[in-house]
């Protein structure tokens, strides 16, 4: 088991890691781009974890897209 000292070592400041990629996304998309990303995708309360979930239960993503690749064909 890892000790709690060393897990604060591994584990990143979840803020620090938010602000960093705010500041990628506005580096890279400008302003106007990342607030519209921002409004669309992170201002929701939903729970992305559960969603998939519930969704796609224990379906891995090749198998995900394997389903997707095979509708396409249809």
């Amino acid at each position: 088991m890892i000790p709690v000292k060393q897990l604060k070592l591994v584990i990143p400041c979840s803020e620090s890691v938010k602000y960093e990629a705010v500041q990628i996304l506005i580096n890279d998309l400008g302003l106007t781009k990342t607030a519209f990303f921002i409004r669309e995708n992170l201002s929701h309360q939903d729970d992305y974890l559960e969603m998939k979930e519930k969704r796609f239960g224990e379906q891995t993503a090749a198998n995900i897209y394997n389903e997707m690749k095979n509708l396409a064909k249809d």
